[in-house]
């Protein structure tokens, strides 16, 4: 009798242990999604074009304009 009580007291432990463990990897999977999402965020947040150009000022880049380019007329027997 006392073997099934121990044997029947294991396995309670065992279910347990794996209801913690379960509840902990799904606690560390939410962090995870959240951590995913906000690196998302933050990628989305570095391609609109006002704050590349905010980072770009701020780092003494400045605008470009229509002077800054030079235009090349090339033919096939003239360069200019």
């Amino acid at each position: 009798m006392s073997l099934f009580v121990i044997l029947y007291v294991w396995q309670n432990i065992e279910i347990m242990k794996i209801e913690l463990e379960h509840k902990n990897l799904l606690n560390k999977e939410k962090q995870l999604v959240r951590d995913n999402d906000y690196l998302l965020y933050e990628i989305e947040l570095y391609r609109r074009m006002d704050v590349i150009q905010d980072i770009a000022r701020k780092n003494g880049l400045k605008p470009i304009l229509p002077e800054d380019f030079d235009v090349m007329i090339i033919d096939e027997n003239n360069a200019q």
